[in-house]
């Protein structure tokens, strides 16, 4: 919905677009350094660890293209009223 009344607007695009990038890179950080600091979920065993794991890459990775695609929709849009 809210995605959906953004493509009337290019102007605000960059800005959710940047919000996505920012938010999928703390993801990204988050899951790169969940080996380190998991120790308080250990006795969840290394299957749910890695499982986290993954989903916060999925999630990143998520974010990450979404962002990219707004921001290269936003930059396609302003080449067009150029």
């Amino acid at each position: 919905m809210i995605l959906s009344k953004l493509q009337n607007s290019p102007a605000k695009m960059v800005p959710v677009a940047m919000m996505l990038l920012t938010v999928g890179l703390m993801f990204l950080v988050i899951g790169i350094v969940w080996p380190k600091l998991s120790f308080p979920v250990a006795h969840f065993g290394l299957d749910l660890n890695d499982f986290v794991r993954g989903m916060t890459f999925g999630i990143a990775t998520a974010l990450e293209i979404g962002g990219v695609v707004l921001a290269m929709t936003a930059a396609a849009a302003r080449t067009k009223k150029l």
